[in-house]
């Protein structure tokens, strides 16, 4: 029998078993694929899944902190329906270590597999999961795709390497960095090769993430080794300027030297780290770099840094990211940023336990912020009275005005610096705050925080998602349902057509969601209505790129965030 390369219906041996008859079978670059149907949790339409594909050979051996390879083709019809192990890390919760190094693997949910006659036209979505580059995968349990589906467009989740075993750098050609985003990079070829054996259009692609998953976002914009693998682009709650998402060359380098002597290699010869790490168990490595954050001398987390040192063509990012936008150096495509208007009740868990001393530390702020603000500003201490008396001077309650510094100093200033700046760019670029405080922000509930107004970091997720792990239920008719379908339809309209109100809609309040432009700001607010305002987070970003500019009179318009990790200062 002549296989399509889409969809073949009957029975097959899948790698020693018998598949269903009725099982979507699909051949792609590497080979054949069996998949599975599942059912819409709010349709109850079905979708095709194709899950645990290797996109990568497995990062193990030598191939340990080295840039991943394309993953070798098969023979035979290769099982789809089971997600592939997650990256190793931490659970976060038990405390626990879990996780293979064989776990760059990619899912694929589309809600229909086109005949061989058939022209592919849906919209693909590929998402890029949080977790501060230590934690996360691509998951259902977190990141169900039903919501999307059912706007029509094809869903792709997958795994990236995390913690020091995606980015590990030693600032030289070995080991020069980055080879988590360099996986991410990998997965959009894949998706670029293969997406229209699913269905979908590889002529319009749309990358959308959270949190680490948005600073990737943003850095897929800035890196040259991303062009050209996507159309449109989405970050929520997170941009290459945050000061988590950059880790300085410097400190990069210190990480891993760090790491040597956890090991008793205590040495300057980079080579001797780089042997000693290879042969290490993962688990040691993983268990090792939540200890490292609370090092000082190691600064911002692992994650993203210059690897300028790479071989020609594996440059993931050539410049800072401060210097790259400042330059007009990334793609101009349209794209939203936003934010959530609480971010930092995430910092409950910290703030609370030491709610006794807060006030004490209030009395001292204009000592502390220069050691987070970055020691070499001029008059640093009239900075940090100005911040005292701008957040700390009212009567709210003293944990919701800490929680507003870490919201504004962490999250929005840098995703407001760059839509502002990329705005400039002629590209269109639309900006929104979600401020919705509803009964499935779970991840408040996770942090502590609840009773606290607003919506903290990821409470936006479980509307776009169905977080199978947390039980989270938007029954229909209720606030959190119609915010659920409002978010999704923005977010599919987007990836349709580049704008996420191409038209008035009822369902979206006939709201016509403008893009920024030179001498205004506008801003989607994502509350029980929606309705434009202007800036973010009530001129607080505003706010402080006045406050830099007044104190930092040789930076540029955007002053980098990341900064205050640069060991050198």
């Amino acid at each position: 029998m002549k296989y399509s390369g889409f969809i073949v219906v009957f029975k097959l041996y899948i790698f020693g078993s018998v598949a269903s008859e009725f099982d979507p079978i699909v051949h792609i670059h590497e080979g054949f694929i069996r998949g599975t149907t599942l059912s819409s949790i709010r349709s109850n339409l079905t979708f095709f899944a194709f899950m645990g594909i290797p996109y990568a050979r497995p990062p193990i051996g030598e191939l340990r902190f080295k840039a991943p390879q394309p993953a070798d083709s098969w023979s035979g019809v290769r099982n789809a329906t089971v997600e592939g192990p997650s990256c190793p890390q931490i659970n976060p919760i038990s405390q626990t270590y879990f996780g293979e190094e064989d776990c760059l693997f990619i899912n694929v949910f589309s809600p229909k597999i086109l005949s061989e006659t058939d022209t592919a036209s849906t919209a693909v979505m590929v998402w890029i999961h949080g977790g501060g580059y230590i934690l996360g995968s691509g998951d259902r349990t977190v990141y169900g795709p039903d919501f999307l589906v059912d706007e029509q467009v094809v869903v792709v989740t997958f795994n990236y390497r995390l913690g020091v075993l995606g980015f590990l750098s030693l600032q030289n050609k070995e080991v020069p960095g980055n080879n988590g985003m360099k996986d991410q990079v990998l997965a959009l070829k894949w998706v670029r090769n293969n997406i229209v054996k699913f269905g979908g259009d590889p002529d319009n692609i749309t990358i959308f993430g959270e949190s680490a998953g948005a600073s990737s976002v943003h850095y897929h914009l800035l890196s040259p080794m991303s062009s050209r693998l996507f159309h449109r682009a989405i970050s929520e709650s997170g941009s290459a300027l945050n000061p988590w998402a950059y880790q300085t060359p410097d400190a990069s380098v210190k990480l891993a030297f760090l790491l040597g002597e956890e090991f008793g290699v205590k040495t300057t010869d980079p080579l001797q780290v780089l042997q000693v790490l290879r042969a290490a168990e993962p688990e040691r490595l993983v268990v090792f770099i939540f200890t490292a954050l609370l090092l000082p001398e190691v600064g911002a987390l692992t994650g993203p840094t210059l690897d300028t040192k790479a071989v020609s063509g594996e440059v993931f990012l050539p410049d800072t990211p401060i210097n790259l936008i400042n330059a007009g150096k990334f793609l101009k495509i349209p794209y939203i940023i936003g934010v959530n208007n609480e971010e930092g009740i995430l910092a409950t868990p910290i703030i609370k336990p030491f709610s006794w001393l807060l006030r004490h530390v209030v009395n001292v702020f204009e000592l502390a912020l220069p050691f987070y603000a970055g020691q070499k500003i001029p008059k640093a201490h009239d900075m940090a009275v100005e911040v005292k008396n701008k957040y700390f001077n009212n009567s709210r309650p003293l944990v919701l005005q800490y929680i507003d510094v870490i919201t504004d100093f962490f999250f929005i200033n840098g995703v407001y610096c760059t839509a502002q700046r990329q705005a400039t760019h002629s590209s269109p670029v639309f900006s929104y705050e979600f401020s919705f405080d509803g009964t499935a922000n779970v991840f408040k509930k996770l942090a502590g925080g609840t009773g606290f107004p607003g919506a903290c970091h990821a409470d936006d997720i479980p509307y776009l998602f169905r977080v199978e792990i947390l039980k989270v239920n938007l029954k229909p008719g209720t606030p959190e349902y119609l915010t659920s379908v409002r978010m999704t339809k923005l977010w599919a309209n987007f990836a349709k057509t580049g704008y996420p109100t191409p038209q008035p809609d009822p369902v979206l309040q006939n709201v016509s969601w403008k893009p920024i432009s030179k001498s205004n700001f506008p801003s989607l607010s994502i509350d029980t209505d929606l309705k434009m305002k202007h800036g973010l987070n009530n001129g607080h970003a505003e706010w402080w790129m006045k406050l830099y500019s007044k104190y930092i009179p040789d930076a540029s318009p955007c002053w980098p965030f990341y900064s205050m990790f640069d060991v050198n200062q």
